[in-house]
């Protein structure tokens, strides 16, 4: 089990990583924006439950982590330089 100070820190660098992720995500064709964002979701809960969250928090973690990513992907869509 990884300590308290390594899953905040994971916890954290899943965070930071969010507007990254929304950049790509934004530059997905729109057939396929769905599936980006269920694989990005997947990760995130597969990484809730490496730190050890049961499954009510891991996935409440995982919809708050996903409300940001989709604000920020939008943010991106709307942005006049990125492709749609």
């Amino acid at each position: 089990m990884t300590s308290i100070l390594d899953d905040d820190e994971m916890l954290s660098a899943a965070i930071a990583g969010v507007p990254r992720i929304a950049e790509f995500i934004a530059t997905v064709p729109a057939e396929e924006r769905v599936r980006a964002l269920e694989a990005a979701e997947k990760s995130y809960l597969e990484t809730a439950h490496t730190l050890g969250y049961q499954e009510d928090a891991a996935r409440q973690w995982v919809s708050t982590v996903m409300s940001r990513l989709q604000i920020e992907e939008d943010s991106h869509k709307l942005s006049p330089t990125s492709p749609s």
